[in-house]
């Protein structure tokens, strides 16, 4: 957790006692969790605010996340704690949010939903639902709380685009011009990405260090599960095929010299600071339609500010939430 959060511990009276009963929850904790679900007793762990985290909601949720992002086998049990306690609290913090404006975690588009779960499904090489729904409960993961996280989401995503919708500035103009420019030599780059933050300036170097200690060790996708704030976290930090014509020039210029495989320094960005890995580069086809193309970076780069509003949203009202152990 970062140093503000340990601040908001205020049942201790130091970051010192706050470490060494944190230490003693995780140890309580991995002696638990080496039995299952059915042996471990139910501790309240923290509250955010008056929402409670237990011993058996971070199973929970630990099942969950060994389960979407199987790369998490190569992260060691006080790390996976870590990373399951603080991806509850993340999503404790949005419903409570979420609440204040909707009266309950439902919509009524089930087409929606549902087209959100086949897609999830189909990146998990699920043919369909039934299948994806049958191997869940072997697994012992709750749908409907795997639904619920979904709508959650949905309903977020809403509050953020009616506060920020007409603050999203796109230049047509120079979106068709690039697009014209590099029509005939264009590349898409297969990027990945850690959006992390920092309380100072003076932190930025050892914490970089870190995550890129972590890359190396535990590979990307799980040092952002583990660090990146961003939306693309339970995905490994995927952001997929991006044109470069939706890349800032300056990181674009960085990208082009870099080799598979390979990271960026750290990028100042609204919402903190970005670590791109270059995972593929390809050409792309020359033959486009100009305005179907324009209509597509526009949506693109709305989705990217939208990304980057909700980042800097979250971070404001967490400020506002106290995070107690009992």
């Amino acid at each position: 957790m970062c140093g503000s959060e340990e601040m908001r511990f205020k049942n201790f009276g130091s970051k010192n006692i706050f470490r060494i009963m944190k230490k003693i929850q995780i140890l309580l904790f991995l002696i638990l969790i080496s039995f299952n679900a059915h042996t471990l007793e139910n501790k309240i762990i923290l509250k955010v605010d008056n929402d409670i985290i237990t011993s058996l909601d971070i199973f929970e949720e630990i099942n969950n996340l060994k389960f979407f992002n199987q790369n998490l086998s190569k992260i060691n049990n006080e790390e996976i704690y870590e990373i399951g306690l603080n991806s509850l609290i993340n999503y404790k913090i949005k419903k409570q949010h979420v609440l204040k404006y909707f009266n309950k975690i439902e919509i009524d588009n089930k087409d929606y939903i549902k087209s959100i779960i086949e897609n999830n499904a189909k990146k998990l090489n699920f043919k369909n639902i039934s299948d994806f729904k049958k191997v869940l409960k072997e697994k012992s993961i709750n749908f409907e709380k795997y639904e619920e996280k979904i709508i959650t989401d949905i309903l977020w995503n809403q509050i953020i685009y009616s506060k920020y919708n007409n603050q999203l500035v796109v230049n047509e103009i120079e979106l068709e011009e690039k697009i014209k420019l590099q029509n005939n030599n264009k590349k898409a780059f297969n990027l990945s990405e850690i959006v992390f933050q920092i309380e100072n300036l003076d932190d930025l170097k050892d914490t970089y260090e870190k995550i890129k200690s972590d890359i190396n060790k535990l590979g990307f996708q799980n040092a952002a599960l583990k660090y990146s704030v961003s939306n693309t976290s339970n995905e490994g930090g995927d952001l997929g095929w991006v044109d470069e014509t939706l890349i800032n020039n300056k990181i674009l210029e960085e990208l082009k010299t870099m080799s598979t495989g390979s990271i960026t320094n750290p990028i100042r960005i609204p919402s903190g600071f970005l670590i791109l890995k270059v995972n593929d580069v390809k050409k792309i086809k020359t033959d486009l339609d100009i305005d179907q193309e324009i209509k597509r970076l526009i949506d693109y780069e709305k989705e990217k500010q939208l990304n980057i509003y909700a980042g800097i949203y979250f971070n404001k009202i967490k400020k506002n939430v106290k995070i107690n152990a009992p």
